[in-house]
């Protein structure tokens, strides 16, 4: 029915059929006025679902009959999102990816070439340009004829005063945000129609004429249409219908009109969650890949005394000159797509395109990621650590752990089984942060700098050092290390 023009449905077949899809959200459900699918919200009493667009809101009175077929009516209910369409294109998307690599597709990355191993500048593939505040999974590049002509028409009745708008907003900044477009993108395709000027002023607040409602809504599935990669047009619909809702709720607040939104409310949660979990995975992402690329080059240019545990799979990839990458068959990383990877160097696009490793969910990932973690290293004598060190505001926010050790000579001509070795116990990272020596309150580790820390924990597990190399036992200026035994008993000086 999607896309479609129902010419005659009741209010009660339509009423029964939003109750229906009222968990699931609204893509079944049509539009009474302009007939396309895809509504926004339902008016109790008669059942009738409308688009934002299509219905019409009083000032600050109460609403007493439905605004399309003036049956009574006791208000509004905003119809929560609908996940299902952008799931199932993700893991179509997913699917199609991990295909593509059964069969052998493997890109070099675009950070690490042959030209690195000697020396050469490391070339970065280019990141999303946030520099004017924009998020950076903004849509760049060329205008489709239907994105052209949808953007028109929604000029037109923006300076008409008939969209569920508030007063004020800005004719740029509602096309850049309705049609998730950069600034700049839409500034360079009209030059001269100077839309920071222009600014909402309501006379309607919806689309009244039902035929002008029907196109308007065939000019956007037009434009859905246009896009023709399945998951990107997924994601600018639900984009748009969240948009949408967006607008009508704030419009409805100024209005003083009641609206019941907690479906929608719990809906947001959940849009919040997902895109805190895509976060997390992505950050987690960028730890391995990142560690497989310092392993790579650490090891190749290690001091005399200092050890770094290898697995057969870092190995090889040491061997091949590449880095390790994600797996979803294990904790260990291959050397597969990095192009794509690389694109959770950026945290923002994690948030996009959570399911693009392995097909997983964003959970899955970052339970999977977390594997091998700096977490597992926290014991409950690490705990007591960052408890002493919060109790007594002592100016750190990451501890390492480590503690000598006796392990296997396998040196030719040793005189011993064994030999001393300081190897890492564990790690901890604080969540709160003491500035000026605890003479001010603690506030929050940022997010960045936590992960950052626990990402350093992870790495140090992989090292171990002979007697007298590597770490410190004290921190002098000279940066040269000395081993120590009962550093406690030692002045501070």
């Amino acid at each position: 029915m999607e896309g479609g023009v129902v010419n005659s449905i009741s209010p009660e077949a339509i009423f029964s059929l939003a109750n229906v899809n009222m968990n699931n959200g609204d893509e079944y459900v049509s539009c009474m006025k302009c007939g396309f699918a895809g509504c926004d919200i339902r008016v109790t009493g008669c059942g009738c679902t409308l688009h934002a667009r299509c219905c019409s809101v009083k000032q600050q009175e109460s609403i007493k009959v439905c605004p399309h077929c003036t049956r009574p009516a006791t208000g509004f209910i905003l119809f929560p999102m609908s996940f299902r369409e952008i799931d199932e294109a993700r893991k179509i998307a997913a699917a199609i990816a991990n295909d593509k690599r059964e069969r052998g597709r493997k890109r070099r990355s675009a950070l690490i070439s042959e030209s690195d191993a000697e020396g050469k500048d490391v070339k970065k593939r280019p990141m999303p340009d946030d520099k004017n505040g924009e998020p950076s999974d903004r849509r760049t590049g060329r205008w489709t004829q239907e994105e052209i002509t949808f953007c028109d028409k929604m000029i037109t009745l923006f300076k008409d005063g008939r969209l569920p708008i508030t007063e004020g907003v800005k004719l740029n900044d509602f096309l850049a945000n309705m049609l998730k477009s950069k600034q700049s993108r839409l500034t360079k395709k009209m030059k001269n129609a100077k839309l920071s000027s222009i600014t909402f002023s309501r006379r309607y607040g919806h689309i009244f004429d039902s035929t002008e409602a029907r196109s308007f809504s065939e000019l956007e599935d037009q434009f859905f249409n246009s896009i023709h990669d399945h998951l990107e047009r997924a994601e600018i619909k639900f984009h748009m219908q969240k948009e949408w809702r967006e607008l009508f709720s704030n419009y409805c607040a100024a209005m003083g009109q009641h609206i019941e939104a907690n479906a929608w409310l719990s809906s947001v949660e959940e849009m919040d969650r997902r895109s805190s979990l895509a976060r997390d995975a992505a950050r987690m992402t960028r730890r391995k890949l990142m560690m497989g690329y310092a392993l790579c080059q650490d090891s190749q240019n290690a001091d005399p005394g200092v050890f770094i545990e290898k697995t057969e799979a870092e190995m090889q990839s040491m061997q091949n000159g590449e880095p390790l990458m994600f797996s979803k068959h294990g904790t260990d990383m291959t050397t597969q797509d990095n192009d794509d990877l690389l694109y959770f160097l950026d945290d923002n696009v994690g948030c996009e395109y959570p399911n693009s490793l392995g097909g997983m969910s964003p959970h899955q990932l970052s339970a999977e990621l977390n594997g091998k973690s700096s977490m597992l290293h926290s014991s409950p004598f690490m705990r007591r650590i960052t408890a002493y060190m919060k109790r007594h505001k002592v100016p750190f926010e990451h501890v390492d752990v480590w503690v000598p050790s006796f392990v296997p000579n396998d040196e030719p001509n040793a005189t011993s089984d064994s030999k001393c070795r300081l190897c890492f116990a564990g790690s901890a990272t604080s969540d709160t942060e003491i500035l000026q020596h605890g003479n001010v309150p603690v506030k929050n580790v940022p997010k960045d700098a936590h992960f950052n820390l626990q990402a350093f924990g992870d790495y140090s597990q992989k090292f171990s050092f002979d007697v007298g190399c590597g770490l410190p036992g004290r921190v002098y200026d000279s940066g040269i290390p000395t081993w120590e035994q009962n550093v406690h008993t030692s002045s501070n000086a």
